[in-house]
């Protein structure tokens, strides 16, 4: 009688955490869930998925069903802050330069092309849904990390309620984001910077007076740089729900809760917020968050390996911090198949870590760093002044391809080329 697999255990019901498990459910491979809440959390975070993501999801039967539940936008832009209208609100600020994703008058959107909308907490109940399909998947609340034991051929773990037991596994995935848990107790730090700034993260209905074309946007000139982009589809003549991220400056010293007051946050939609003065906003949501550059030394340490925020953090402009971690996941689930169904070696993990880390380092990181410095241009010069925004003003298709080519071929990682090229 074959001995039964042991499963993989993976460490956070995040997007990625489920990304993984539903990849190696479709394997046929065990996997259990372990997460410490006591059900998937909201909170104010990601959005969009472009680029080697779209592609990742239609090879994986996601796309459709993601698209079913979300919306699509043509791209994105940088805008001055709002102006005076002349009759008491503010119109939309002066437009300085659009990256489109696709053509805005197309009505289809196929993928790869345009920015697929789906909120991060529902894209993770969609996932995860669909891996506990696959019946090879299972989930567990309330369960938060104590202690990882590794050996030769498994790995073992404990939890903070010590009335749970002990579970074993063939591999650990650390997926438990930022705070990750499994990267303390693998003994990795997280090398790299916190951002001076802290944001201001809400989700508020808004109304949509005019179709501003491209959708997110990207306010600059001002102290409080700011990124809107839709959550629900933002409809001409109706309401829906936005997501106004602000960034609050390093001098600014009132405290989270002093921030999160409703009179600050509309003190703040006053000056980056396009509409009609009173302006109708209802806030559903809020948080604050520190932003970092950071990149552990290794994602793997003997049976466990890191995916996504646990392994590397960058701050939010670009939409690349869950797009990145749901291509980490796509390369280490795809590693692990190789280990665990055709009994590759294991050096294959190792081989993963060396390229998701070179994907940070070199793509990733000086990008989104770019990114929010741009930012903090003066909106009046910042059109002639910034080489990136100054391509986008008349680029030419074989220009526009040139620039899309490093978000599909470069931040995405083919791991079967990969081990070919390690000789594994």
């Amino acid at each position: 009688m074959a001995k039964e697999q042991l499963p993989v255990l993976v460490v956070g019901a995040g997007p990625v955490g489920c990304f993984i498990a539903y990849r190696l459910g479709k394997a046929g491979i065990p996997v259990q869930i372990f997460e410490k809440e006591s059900a998937l959390p909201y909170t104010p975070r990601a959005v969009g998925y472009y680029g080697a993501t779209q592609v990742v999801f239609q090879e994986t039967g996601l796309y459709d069903l993601v698209r079913a539940e979300g919306f699509m936008t043509a791209g994105l832009c940088w805008r001055t802050l709002p102006i005076d209208d002349g009759k008491g609100g503010k119109r939309l600020g002066d437009l300085l330069a659009a990256q489109p994703l696709s053509d805005p008058s197309d009505p289809v959107k196929a993928c790869p092309s345009g920015l697929l909308n789906l909120r991060q907490s529902e894209l993770t109940k969609l996932v995860l849904e669909e891996a506990l399909k696959t019946g090879n998947v299972k989930i567990q609340f309330n369960s938060e990390l104590s202690s990882i034991q590794q050996g030769d051929d498994k790995v073992t773990i404990d939890f903070e309620n010590k009335d749970l037991p002990a579970v074993t596994g063939s591999y650990l995935v650390g997926a438990d984001g930022g705070r990750s848990k499994t990267r303390k107790l693998i003994g990795t730090p997280c090398l790299g910077h916190t951002w001076p700034e802290r944001l201001i993260s809400t989700d508020v209905i808004l109304g949509n007076y005019v179709d501003p074309v491209w959708h997110t946007c990207y306010i600059i000139g001002t102290q409080n740089y700011t990124i809107m982009t839709p959550l629900t589809d933002p409809i001409v003549g109706e309401k829906s729900l936005w997501r106004c991220t602000v960034a609050i400056p390093p001098e600014d010293q009132r405290s989270d809760e002093e921030l999160l007051q409703e009179e600050v946050i509309q003190g703040l939609y006053e000056e980056v917020v396009s509409g009609p003065r009173p302006l109708p906003a209802e806030i559903k949501a809020k948080a604050v968050y520190r932003i970092h550059q950071r990149l552990v030394p290794t994602m793997r340490k003997g049976r466990c390996v890191l995916a996504g925020d646990a392994a590397h953090m960058n701050n939010p402009y670009g939409a690349m911090g869950l797009n990145t971690g749901l291509l980490d996941g796509d390369a280490l689930a795809e590693a692990l198949i190789m280990v665990l169904n055709e009994g590759r070696s294991n050096k294959i993990l190792t081989s993963y870590s060396d390229a998701r880390r070179r994907v940070f380092r070199y793509f990733v990181d000086p990008t989104t760093t770019a990114n929010k410095l741009r930012l903090h241009l003066a909106s009046e010069t910042a059109a002639e002044d910034d080489d990136y925004l100054r391509s986008l003003q008349n680029p030419t298709a074989e220009e526009m391809e040139k620039g899309a080519k490093p978000y599909f071929e470069t931040w995405r990682t083919d791991m079967r080329a990969v081990a070919k090229d390690a000789g594994l």
